[in-house]
């Protein structure tokens, strides 16, 4: 046999004729009639490329096998073989009959009309391709169905008429919701929902497919064993020729998703209610998330900036450092650190974590500032207790002894000696009556304090307190009104700070006590160019604790101090050109 002769470049929609003819003038003019087609002689095994086989009488008797082979193994694709013979097609019938079905599927006999001899070629070539697109269609839809049956999802086709009844279930549906497919087919998708499915998600779900149009929700459904799962439904209506005759449905169950996030709504129900500030800090410290506590705090517009941006430089400096130290060994560290805007201190906790894959640092941030106040307090009064106390109390006892050693003794040493415990005795009666007059109104956890107008306060109170003291100049300068918010005990710090000032005074003294009325806050101030306060006693003052190299000598300014602070105040003290101690306390910010 001679090779294969292509008369027409293949192209990817070439139609391939394979010819077998013993006639080789019969051959070229059948070859020459389908010019159009890739023509190729028949090759055994007749190769699956080819299209239609066109024989004639001649080559059938030893291409019959073939023939045979190729239609069997094209099956269920049609595989038409045409004969072409020489006769009348009634005896061509009669004598190849037997064959059509099996290696034939049409008989053409010659001569005949060129447009008899296509019209039999198309037909054949029509039948093909139609079988080749039924062939596809139900491949894709055997590769559909097995894609379906083997997915995880459960997938279902419900028909738009009637009662929108289940047409087609996969394996995942049947497993997802324990019903046996005949229990499944023909009934409406909502048999699946029970007692407690939420009325709006059915309203949702029903409008949707009124409308045909396709839906997603998450609704609660019910298994064959009653037993409540979370259903995610996704409804596709499948339009065809602008009806919608099918919807597809495809379910999952995210029961164990439903209760992370009933977990993780109430992790993060705890960190927005939290009184504490929560951040999420990235590893350069750039603030990635803040709790409403932290925005109350720290205010709303910092998750543009880096942590340490809140900072002065030597805070940011020890603040980054632990940052660095909690990622690098992936332990707990924690900082105290005073935000300059509210001078308060709080205690921020470094928890390194791993968010989403990614390093993060959770910050949780503590108010600490009355704590550390009580602390201070309570070294305060220590000291006072252990060393003025102490101090007095040896006094009176040293006195004591004197007396009663010598009961005959010279009576001026006896009214010297009763001076002296009646002095040691006063002095402990005015610390316990500044303790007693400051009260218990000053607490760790702060005082509300009271409107108080600063300017008419101090020229009512400091006139009559220079009255006492009349080899004192006094003078006072204060606007019409300043109001501020005053601690409880506003007169005692007057009168305290006004006696502080006549201790250090000299022969000339001179004391001036001034208001200056800010926006935010009210300054009240006690200067006097007597002796200057030791710095020693300054530091510990201003440093808010004492040690035994830096202490007062007394605990009435440290009671002025803490009153002071219990309502957000601030205590100062400069030491320059005399002694000026300053009160800075809130201004009244109201209209009224």
């Amino acid at each position: 046999m001679t090779a294969p002769r292509r008369l027409k470049p293949p192209g990817d929609d070439a139609v391939q004729i394979a010819l077998g003819f013993d006639s080789e003038r019969n051959r070229e003019l059948l070859a020459r009639l389908l010019s159009q087609y890739e023509v190729v002689d028949i090759d055994e095994p007749i190769s699956e490329e080819t299209d239609l086989c066109v024989v004639d009488a001649g080559a059938f008797s030893r291409l019959r096998g073939a023939l045979t082979d190729w239609k069997t193994e094209s099956d269920p694709t049609v595989a038409p073989a045409l004969l072409v013979a020489t006769g009348e097609e009634t005896a061509l019938w009669e004598e190849y009959g037997d064959a059509v079905g099996t290696a034939l599927d049409s008989i053409q006999s010659i001569p005949a009309p060129k447009r008899a001899i296509q019209a039999r070629i198309s037909g054949l070539l029509e039948t093909r391709r139609s079988s080749k697109l039924a062939a596809d269609r139900r491949n894709r839809l055997e590769l559909y169905e097995q894609a379906m049956d083997d997915t995880e999802l459960g997938i279902t086709i419900a028909e738009t008429d009637g009662d929108y009844p289940i047409v087609y279930t996969n394996d995942g549906f049947i497993e997802l919701t324990g019903y046996d497919r005949d229990e499944i087919l023909g009934r409406n998708p909502r048999y699946l929902q029970g007692p407690d499915t939420d009325e709006s998600t059915r309203t949702e779900l029903r409008e949707a497919i009124e409308a045909r149009e396709p839906v997603r929700v998450e609704i609660l459904n019910y298994r064959k064993s009653g037993e409540p799962f979370w259903n995610e439904v996704e409804i596709v209506p499948i339009e065809d020729d602008e009806q919608v005759p099918y919807f597809i449905g495809f379910q999952q169950d995210i029961t164990e998703r439903k209760s992370r996030e009933r977990i993780l709504e109430r992790y993060r129900r705890i960190v927005r209610l939290a009184d504490d500030p929560i951040l999420v800090l990235d590893p350069a410290g750039a603030i990635e998330y803040t709790n409403p506590a932290a925005v109350e705090l720290l205010g709303a517009d910092v998750s543009e900036l880096t942590i340490a941006a809140l900072f002065d430089d030597e805070q940011a400096d020890k603040l980054m450092d632990t940052l660095l130290l909690a990622l690098s060994d992936g332990e707990t560290h924690t900082r105290e650190l005073t935000l300059p805007a509210d001078r308060r201190t709080y205690q921020f906790r470094f928890q390194p974590e791993l968010l989403d894959e990614s390093r993060r640092v959770i910050v949780v941030a503590r108010d600490i500032t009355d704590i550390r106040r009580q602390q201070e307090r309570l070294s305060v009064l220590d000291r006072v207790l252990r060393h003025n106390l102490r101090n007095k109390l040896n006094i009176v006892s040293g006195h004591a002894t004197t007396l009663t050693a010598t009961p005959d003794g010279d009576p001026e040493t006896i009214r010297t000696t009763g001076e002296r415990i009646s002095r040691a005795a006063e002095s402990l009666l005015e610390i316990a009556d500044a303790v007693r007059e400051f009260g218990d109104k000053t607490t760790v956890s702060g005082q509300t304090g009271q409107q108080r107008d600063l300017a008419a306060l101090v020229e009512e109170i400091v006139p009559r307190l220079a009255a006492t003291h009349p080899e004192v100049d006094v003078g006072t300068r204060t606007p019409e009104h300043a109001i501020a918010r005053c601690p409880d005990q506003i007169e005692f710090c007057i009168s305290e700070l006004f006696d502080s000032a006549v201790d250090r005074g000299g022969e000339t003294q001179r004391i001036t006590v001034s208001v200056i009325a800010r926006t935010d806050a009210v300054e009240l101030r006690f200067h006097d160019d007597g002796e200057t306060m030791p710095e020693m006693e300054r530091r510990a003052l201003t440093s808010g604790s004492e040690t035994p190299l830096e202490h007062t000598q007394g605990i009435e300014l440290w009671l002025v101090r803490w009153a002071v602070e219990g309502v957000g105040g601030q205590f100062g003290i400069d030491t320059e050109d005399g002694t000026t101690v300053t009160l800075l306390l809130p201004a009244d910010q109201s209209d009224a």
